[in-house]
């Protein structure tokens, strides 16, 4: 600590109440107060306001321009609010009258708290630091949301990625402006969250994305939210070249197996016919024609995968089509193919526009796996019934329920549910088939419970 301090009494009051907690070094006036300054580190000052030949505003403004971070504290027998402004004007940490110095403890709180201020806001200023040299290397903008007046506030950077025009704040409807109709509702959802992040895309012939994290101001009274915006469209555009690169690779692959597969159907079906075949080879005969099948099935599921994540969507044909009978169909193929399984159906007779090929295979996924899925012993219920507008398949069944965490997920590609000895194929079946009732206009949803068993509903429009 540097006392500057010209009266040898008033430097005594100040020793007796720092007391041994402090050993102070003395100065008389500003040059010496200087000197000493040059000599040592101190953690704190207590200067006189007045001083003779000089001010100690004065003094203070040569001390702050050698050492602009030391924090100092007036001192003067003078209580008059003028002192007190003048010195906080100047830029002192505080100001205590000669007059407390002798109440208890009062310079040491006075001298304790400066010093503790200064500490937290070094650090503040250092991390404040190290954030711009962060958000500078990752060429982010920043940016401040008032809640009270749903204003922006942002750097030059935030305000280039989003487009917005030159000026000091701007409201959110005009940042909402510059996003997708998508993309403001996903903002207006994340900003009411305390931490957040969301990739948003702006409106426009090309596609350009912005991340968007923020998190609110710990202080309820400020309404405040600050946060960081980085382009994304490069990592977005290397993304997209990347996925439509895999699933065209894939769409290639499975197109061109199909053609050998279709000569191993075909050599199979043939041999099987052969009378010069004993018992034994037309049994591998026949396992050599089901895996073909199966393999067949497997690439026509990424076929349809590669189509529709590729955005061509599935073809159709649509017709007029007796939705009951292609129903019933599937139900007694699938019935051969289980006999031991009970399939109750409740069928009206209804006319629908659709591709029955492609509502066949819908059939045919959900009846199989509620045959797959379900228990031993209990019937698998397939009900067609007119509700309004739409044509309502619903297939029904008891068995395990499905989680509702995973009710979001079951119509996610390669996602499968229930135990290993029920998992087969590449879990493409429910994605397939909810994409084929989108195509149509239509909605596929699933509802599951221990007590209701799991229902999936296919809704078509008449």
């Amino acid at each position: 600590m540097l006392v500057v301090e010209d009266d040898a009494v008033d430097r005594l009051a100040i020793r007796r109440a720092l007391g041994r907690r402090a050993e102070p070094d003395d100065a008389h006036d500003g040059p010496a107060a200087l000197k000493l300054l040059q000599a040592n580190r101190y953690d704190v000052a207590l200067l006189d306001y007045f001083l003779p030949g000089d001010t100690g505003l004065s003094v203070f403004a040569r001390i702050h321009e050698a050492l602009p971070a030391l924090p100092v504290i007036f001192l003067s027998g003078h209580g008059s609010e003028e002192v007190v402004v003048d010195a906080m004007k100047a830029g002192a940490a505080d100001y205590i009258s000669k007059a407390a110095i002798e109440e208890r403890d009062r310079l040491w709180r006075t001298v304790t708290a400066a010093v503790e201020n200064h500490r937290l806001r070094t650090e503040a200023e250092r991390s404040q630091a190290r954030l711009g040299l962060a958000v500078e290397a990752a060429g982010a903008g920043t940016w401040e949301l008032d809640l009270s007046w749903n204003q922006f506030r942002g750097d030059t950077t935030f305000q280039t990625l989003l487009g917005l025009p030159e000026q000091p704040t701007w409201s959110a409807d005009q940042v909402r402006e510059r996003l997708t109709m998508d993309s403001a509702q996903k903002l207006d959802e994340a900003l009411q969250s305390k931490r957040f992040a969301v990739q948003v895309q702006l409106e426009g012939e090309r596609p350009v994305w912005v991340d968007l994290r923020g998190r609110q101001e710990p202080d309820a009274v400020a309404h405040r939210i600050f946060g960081t915006a980085i382009d994304l469209t490069q990592v977005k555009e290397e993304e997209a070249r990347s996925a439509a690169l895999r699933e065209r690779l894939m769409g290639i692959a499975s197109h061109d197996l199909k053609n050998p597969l279709s000569a191993v159907l075909q050599a199979s079906a043939l041999l099987a016919n052969s009378p010069r075949l004993e018992a034994r080879e037309k049994r591998y005969v026949q396992h050599i024609r089901t895996s073909a099948e199966r393999m067949t099935h497997l690439i026509v599921q990424l076929l349809d995968l590669t189509r529709v994540r590729l955005g061509g969507g599935l073809p159709l044909e649509k017709k007029p089509t007796e939705l009951d009978q292609t129903v019933k169909q599937i139900c007694d193929e699938l019935k051969l193919a289980n006999p031991d399984r009970e399939l109750k159906l409740e069928l009206d007779a209804l006319t629908v526009p659709v591709d029955p090929d492609r509502i066949a295979q819908v059939a045919s996924n959900l009846i199989g796996n509620a045959l797959k899925h379900s228990a031993e012993g209990t019937a698998v219920v397939v009900r067609l019934t007119s509700s309004g507008s739409s044509a309502l398949l619903e297939v029904k069944n008891r068995g395990t329920a499905i989680p509702k965490e995973m009710q979001a997920q079951i119509f996610e590609p390669f996602v499968q549910y229930g135990d290993h000895s029920t998992r087969e194929g590449l879990g493409l079946g429910l994605y397939i088939s909810r994409e084929i009732v989108r195509a149509h206009g239509g909605v596929l949803t699933v509802t599951s419970s221990e007590e209701d068993g799991t229902c999936f509903s296919a809704r078509l429009p008449m």
